[in-house]
This record gives C-alpha cells, structure tokens and sequence, in this order.
C-alpha cells in the first residue's frame, strides 16, 4: 500500500476513514462535500499551475516566489488545520528525499487566507511515527472502531459508521 497525502490527511481526521480509504474504499463522488471541494479546486488560482502528479503524491499547486519553490495545498476551511499540515508535510518531506528543497502554504480561498508553513525536524519526526503508525492500521483485517469527533457530521464515509 502506497501512502498519499490524502490518506495522510484522512488519518489526522479520523483513523477509521483512514483505513477505508487506503482499503480503497470511496465516498459517494457526488456526495456535496466532495463536489464543493473540487469546485473551489477548479474556480480559484486558475493562472497557476494546478495538480502536479508524480511519484505516487498529487500536489494541488506549486508556485514560484523569487527563487523559493511553494508546494500549496487548497482547502475549503481552516476546520482540518491540523490535518493539511501534515499533508503538506508530507509532501516537503517526499520531495525533500527526492532532493528538491520546497515551501509550503495552506490556500483558503472562500477565506482569502495564505498560511505559510515550513517543514522542521519536530514535524519530521511527527509524521515518521504517524507513517509507521498508518502502516499497522492499514495491515490491520477490521477498521478503527468508530469514534465521534467534529468531523463525522460532514464526513463522506458517513454510512460507513453510522449506518
């Protein structure tokens, strides 16, 4: 099982939608949520080069400022801070072991914020342990048990849990 920045972002929200979607399972593609996101994706930053796919990972945007590369990630909100972090994260740090030196932002459009983020050894060490941790989750034959938290409300794999 390759990891992806998605499935890093999901086990930082909910380890259960973690394992179903590296078990390959996958939220209705019409589910409004789902939509809404790729409608921000598809309506903001038109001008910059947009879903740059490479060695397993799909970075949402890279830019150029002076002579600093910036990896962005876009998000509808701020309300899985936490989680885009460390997506962003991982991506610096994929990139980083392909010897490509890169910053990060966190785009929030609807919001009009830019977050500058910057991979340290701290964050590093974070993410190593989160990736060993995946690993078990996902080799694991049951998922997670469910636990409630502010994001089951408007989570996709809703009928995954709550069915």
């Amino acid at each position: 099982m390759c990891i992806t920045g998605n499935l890093v972002n999901a086990y930082f929200i909910c380890r259960r939608k973690f394992w179903l979607y590296g078990r390959q399972f996958n939220p209705d593609p019409d589910n409004d949520l789902l939509v809404y996101g790729k409608v921000i994706n598809e309506t903001f930053y038109q001008r910059l080069k947009k879903e740059i796919q490479f060695d397993h990972f799909k970075i949402d945007l890279i830019k150029k400022d002076n002579k600093n590369l910036i990896v962005c990630e876009v998000k509808k909100s701020q309300k899985g801070l936490e989680a885009a972090k460390m997506q962003l994260a991982y991506y610096l740090f994929r990139l980083k072991n392909l010897g490509i030196i890169a910053e990060g932002q966190i785009l929030i459009p609807k919001e009009k914020k830019i977050i500058p983020f910057h991979l340290n050894n701290k964050i590093e060490q974070k993410l190593l342990e989160a990736l060993k941790h995946m690993k078990e989750i996902l080799n694991k034959d049951l998922p997670p048990p469910v636990v409630k938290t502010g994001f089951c409300k408007n989570c996709a794999f809703q009928d995954f849990c709550w069915a």
